[in-house]
């Protein structure tokens, strides 16, 4: 019988090692249940990282390092200058504001914030200060300095909107809306933090068709505020029985072969998509530069925190809508998409792109009980006999009516086999005489 050996542990080493691994956890675990602002995970990232990346400001401490955003700090220091010299705001009083902040704010972020409490206070105070400025100038135009690039320069503007609306470039709004509250009441002639919010991101979304709503003013972060603002304000439908053969719906082409008329629905909201009667009202969305970021950053939050996926089930519902140019185009010649990007196969690209890497539950997909009506809608025998009346109509369109020559060489060619027929009838009939 083999002998058995024994191996002794040293627990003493153990212990050591067991300790140190414990002391790198972060003193206050807390942060992961009042955590708002996330890291994008690498699966969307990789699909397209750009949309999650500032090109012009760091806000909060995720992207303070990046050397090609430094540019912006000094900006930052004159909007404080102007801020609390405009105001006459003692700079203590904002000191000891940002310092009270200095733990709440970083219990809002997942990752372990290792900035000290005085370097991070400051930078609460520069990026909050500078948001505060930005909706001011956007909204007062006398504080607007001459040789202000942000507001002269459309694509300045345009980086400084789409930086502000990055799910990994946000500071709690809390912050932005107590400094906010320094200026004299006065002066804002009863214009809350929420209005400037609301007037800055008017162009991203539907957000300028959309009022403000009690909802909104409980948003943590500009995301989650452009999330609330664009939320259905209704429950959805009943989720579907397992035993309900779900998919999603075919493309608008398609629907429009099998008898679905497409028409511009009169709400503002995205959710606001109705089918009755074969007619399919979808409500016009803007589609522009900022279109992608928005979408992006939004599902993203929604992947990361407790949020419902509504987001996400209308890009899922829209890319099922849209797989071709030919797919917008309808869209847009019905009023259901304004396009703004240029090219109709811009938008198409857009939608099938956002799709990818999204996880997807039909238990939690909004548009699941429409998707099943406008499905079975589209099989209908009658309907399903138009669509490939109308399939056929188009390949003889393509194929054999392209141009004036070939409806010439069709009918020539019908002509011929006209008069071969009548020919052969005619020898039939001399024949049997």
């Amino acid at each position: 019988m083999a002998s058995e050996s024994v191996v002794k542990v040293d627990m003493e080493l153990l212990t050591a090692s067991v300790t140190s691994l414990l002391d790198t956890l972060p003193v206050d675990p807390s942060n992961s249940y009042t955590a708002c602002i996330y890291r994008v995970s690498e699966k969307p990232r990789k699909a397209n990282e750009a949309a999650y990346t500032p090109r012009l400001v760091s806000i909060g401490p995720l992207h303070r390092d990046k050397s090609q955003l430094h540019g912006m700090e000094s900006y930052k220091m004159r909007c404080l200058q102007n801020f609390y010299v405009r105001f006459g705001i003692e700079l203590k009083e904002l000191l000891g504001f940002v310092a009270r902040e200095e733990s709440s704010v970083r219990g809002c972020y997942e990752d372990t914030i290792s900035l000290s409490k005085e370097k991070l206070s400051e930078m609460i105070l520069l990026d909050g200060v500078f948001i505060v400025e930005i909706f001011l100038k956007n909204h007062f135009f006398q504080f607007r300095e001459r040789s202000d690039t942000i507001f002269e320069n459309r694509w300045i503007w345009n980086d400084l909107l789409h930086d502000l609306m990055l799910l990994e470039n946000q500071l709690p709004m809390n912050v932005a809306k107590g400094l906010l509250r320094f200026v004299d009441p006065s002066f804002m002639d009863e214009l809350t933090f929420y209005d400037l919010a609301h007037e800055f991101f008017k162009n991203v979304g539907n957000t300028e068709k959309l009022p403000l709503t009690e909802h909104c003013c409980k948003a943590r972060h500009f995301v989650e505020f452009l999330l609330f603002l664009h939320q259905p304000r209704h429950w959805r439908d009943q989720p579907l029985s397992p035993t309900t053969k779900f998919e999603y719906t075919h493309s608008a082409t398609e629907l429009k072969q099998a008898g679905v008329e497409f028409c511009c629905g009169n709400g503002s909201m995205l959710f606001d998509v109705r089918f009755r009667n074969g007619e399919l009202k979808i409500p016009s969305l803007l589609v522009n530069d900022s279109t992608e970021t928005f979408f992006r950053n939004i599902i993203a939050f929604e992947q990361c925190s407790y949020h419902s996926r509504d987001i996400t089930s209308y890009v899922i519902f829209m890319d099922g809508l849209i797989n071709t140019r030919e797919d917008v185009v309808l869209l847009v010649n019905c009023g259901a998409i304004r396009n703004e990007l240029g090219e109709d196969e811009a938008v198409a690209d857009l939608f099938n792109n956002l799709h990818k890497e999204i996880m997807t539950d039909v238990s939690d997909f909004y548009f699941a009980e429409l998707c099943v009506d406008v499905n079975e809608y589209s099989r209908d025998f009658f309907h399903e006999l138009k669509a490939r009346c109308f399939k056929w109509g188009r390949v003889l369109r393509h194929d054999y009516f392209s141009n004036p020559w070939a409806v010439i060489s069709v009918i020539a060619a019908g002509l011929l086999l006209g008069l071969k027929i009548i020919q052969a009838v005619c020898s039939i009939i001399q024949v049997k005489h």
